[in-house]
């Protein structure tokens, strides 16, 4: 790789970051992506995934076209490189005909750096014609395990990525992700037509996360302990949205500050939620997994989950939400009996009868007056308590039975987050200033408008009714009336915010006798999801090193326990002279390694026998030398003489 490359992602890294060097991994990636490869990056939460694509990206030029799943984290990327003074946008379900046409025609013309887009926008074969014309230079796939059918959230529209390589057959690919066993790995690999292929898998070990797994019978009481002992911020995962706010009210009432986060509340209640937590005006936040996706606090001193996730990655990824920036935190996971139960009731629920699915399926083309042979492309605004409260359905179980309709491939689910208010400048200027002197009172938001924003003559721009509110000194309720009288009169087109999840038609409406749902998929995703849950179930059973449980579903080997864990604690406390003496007698007759003590150990658990030899270390009483360990001369000497 010439110097001058190195030079020149390293310039771009402290122009529009700031940082003098990459984490560990991300230049590599980085050259590999620029030298033309195709490239899978397997790192961890809170590894710098989106820098992998995004240095790579601006030094090829052109536009980087983003496939990512979640809307909310397409916006937070989005804005983040508008801070940076980059040009980027995003394609949602939220945006009318006009808005896209505008992004597409902008980065037509060069000047969008970023495009992000949803896995189900390259369904459509008219938004790929357009795509054919833009000088994308990098594809960048988020999240890329959603490609998999053995990955934890399938999802099929993933599959319509490789479609757009037939239009870039010259365009290097990097997808990311942060959990994705060997399997899924290579799938994705397969599903994503690799070809000159590069696998970047930085270790999941975490040397400064203290995993502890507790059986609990009193959590609320075990969680107070761990608040009161450990200094600093953390977050307390449940599943039900109604405990965040009792745990929250409750820790409140215990002199800690505290607050709750879910999906149900206003984006204005979740934004300003997670806001004073990241500014440390609030200790401790309670939530649903809703929370933690794009958020990047990097002094989080522990993590509490109080219910039990429904696998491994879940956990890996939430859990790994602490200690960032690689300083001491606590990953602890309390259960009882009933959480055990509880997650096989789950399971069950997660897979509803497929009659009962295909009754979904007609109640929801009802509801939305679609006819059979009818609705194929059509985008609709999904208020699933309303669904549920007119055809009296549980939600649940709906959504559930909507996982299997997107994965037979009849309707996706958008997720599209909350969309900011946007506008767009219709009127020239000279129309502007007419305008103006005739309505002297929206003079005052049309100035701070332009002042504000840059580009309002070209795209839509998201705005904030409270900043402007601020700046024209009068209220949010006014700004938003004065907006509507200008989008009124066409001098801007105005958009209000939203966000209500949308639900996408990929074909025309089928009678209910016609759906069908390929039963073996649904058997083989309904069998992964028991893996994973049982998977789960044997972490918290299990007295075998935490980490080394978590490294190895990941397919990651890891001689060594952390030494930390729980179970290596504990392995500490209640050494086993039994085990100390046998390792001190085979290694007083010859040096051995790791694997050749292994096979004389094998009657023994490896955490056990191997915490037995770090602590014969630690002691002194046994050394290693390139590999292999061996009594020290003292000790080896004592041991012979006593043997005589």
């Amino acid at each position: 790789m010439p110097v001058k490359i190195r030079e020149d992602i390293h310039r771009l890294l402290k122009k529009y970051w700031g940082y003098d060097a990459f984490r560990p991994l991300q230049e590599d990636i980085v050259l590999s992506v620029v030298e033309g490869n195709d490239v899978l990056a397997l790192l961890p939460t809170g590894g710098g995934k989106s820098l992998c694509f995004q240095v790579p990206g601006l030094q090829l030029g052109g536009t980087t076209l983003v496939v990512s799943p979640l809307v909310s984290l397409m916006n937070d990327q989005v804005e983040q490189l508008r801070r940076r003074h980059l040009s980027a946008v995003a394609i949602t379900s939220a945006m009318n005909l006009r808005q896209m046409e505008i992004a597409l025609q902008n980065a037509a013309l060069g000047h969008v750096q970023f495009l992000y887009c949803s896995p189900e926008r390259l369904q459509n074969d008219d938004f790929l014609q357009r795509l054919s014309f833009l000088p994308i230079t990098l594809l960048a796939v988020d999240e890329a395990h959603c490609i998999s059918q053995w990955g934890y959230d399938f999802r099929p529209s993933y599959l319509q990525i490789a479609r757009v390589r037939s239009y870039f057959p010259q365009t290097p690919l990097i997808a990311l992700t942060a959990s994705a066993t060997e399997d899924v790995a290579l799938d994705i690999q397969a599903k994503l037509e690799f070809k000159k292929a590069k696998v970047y898998r930085q270790s999941f070990a975490r040397a400064n996360l203290r995993y502890i797994v507790q059986h609990e019978e009193n959590k609320y009481e075990r969680l107070l302990k761990i608040i009161t002992n450990v200094q600093g911020s953390g977050v307390i995962y449940v599943r039900n949205r109604k405990r965040t706010r009792e745990i929250s009210d409750w820790l409140n009432q215990k002199g800690i500050p505290a607050s709750f986060y879910h999906a149900g509340m206003t984006y204005e209640e979740r934004e300003q939620t997670q806001q004073k937590w990241i500014a440390g005006k609030t200790r401790i936040i309670a939530a649903t997994n809703a929370f933690g996706m794009g958020i990047d606090k990097p002094d989080v001193r522990f993590v509490v989950h109080l219910d039990l996730p429904e696998s491994p990655e879940a956990y890996f990824q939430e859990a790994g939400r602490g200690g960032r920036d690689g300083q001491l935190s606590w990953a602890v996971l309390l259960f009882d009996d009933a959480d055990l139960k509880q997650l096989e009731e789950h399971f069950k629920s997660s897979f509803p009868e497929q009659e009962y699915i295909r009754q979904v399926y007609q109640a929801i083309c009802n509801y939305f007056q679609i006819a059979v042979g009818a609705g194929e492309g059509t985008v609709v605004t999904f208020d699933i308590e309303q669904i549920c409260k007119n055809y009296n359905l549980k939600p649940l179980p709906v959504f559930n039975s909507l996982k299997f309709l997107e994965k037979s491939g009849y309707l996706s689910l958008i997720d599209i987050g909350y969309e900011a208010p946007k506008v767009m400048v219709l009127a020239g200027k000279e129309t502007i200033y007419d305008f103006e002197l005739r309505n002297p009172k929206l003079e005052p938001l049309i100035k701070t408008l332009l002042r504000s924003y840059g580009g309002l003559f070209e795209q839509y721009v998201p705005i904030s009714y409270k900043e402007l509110a601020l700046r024209v000194k009068t209220t949010v309720v006014e700004i938003e009336k004065q907006l509507k009288q200008l989008d009124k009169a066409q001098v801007i087109t105005f958009l209000p915010p939203t966000e209500l999840p949308k639900l996408y038609f990929q074909h025309p409406r089928v009678s209910t006798k016609d759906i069908w749902l390929d039963h073996q998929v649904y058997e083989r995703l309904k069998q992964a999801q028991l893996n994973r849950i049982e998977a789960m179930q044997h972490y918290v059973v299990s007295k075998q090193c935490r980490q080394l449980q978590l490294l190895y579903y990941f397919n990651e080997s890891q001689l060594l326990p952390c030494g930390h864990c729980d179970v290596c604690l504990e392995e500490k406390r209640t050494e086993k002279p039994a085990l100390r003496n046998l390792l001190l007698e085979k290694l007083t007759q010859q040096s051995a390694t790791i694997d050749e003590l292994r096979k004389v150990m094998y009657a023994y658990n490896d955490a056990n026998w191997i915490n037995a030899l770090n602590v014969l270390t630690d002691e002194g009483l046994v050394m290693e030398d390139q590999g292999m360990y061996m009594v020290t001369p003292k000790n080896r000497q004592e041991n012979l003489e006593s043997e005589e």
